[in-house]
């Protein structure tokens, strides 16, 4: 990837993920079967989490723009996985209503 399209797309995920943490980005979680996701969800739990995983992903990606080794490269996917799966694990326990 190219240099400029990392920075793009670091903008964007710290933008929306700022947006989402403050509350103000509701908008972004709009889609797919939206009152099962409301009964299951707390959603404003889930914004949060989403903006924290979104900002973590936007200082990752914007820290890979300047590495060039194969190990960096792995490294960022790592992290993203890990990033990823915690994110998974947040909705998954944190978020469910009971």
């Amino acid at each position: 990837m190219s240099r400029s399209f990392d920075f793009i797309l670091a903008g964007a995920s710290l933008i929306v993920g700022i947006l989402l943490l403050t509350g103000h980005g509701d908008f972004f979680m709009k889609g797919g079967n939206a009152q099962l996701r409301k009964a299951k969800y707390d959603e404003t739990k889930m914004a949060k989490g989403s903006g924290v995983a979104l900002i973590l992903i936007g200082i990752v990606t914007l820290i890979d723009s300047y590495t060039t080794t194969v190990a960096a490269k792995i490294g960022y996917i790592v992290v993203l996985v890990i990033i990823m799966a915690g994110l998974m694990w947040y909705l998954k326990k944190k978020c469910m209503k009971n």
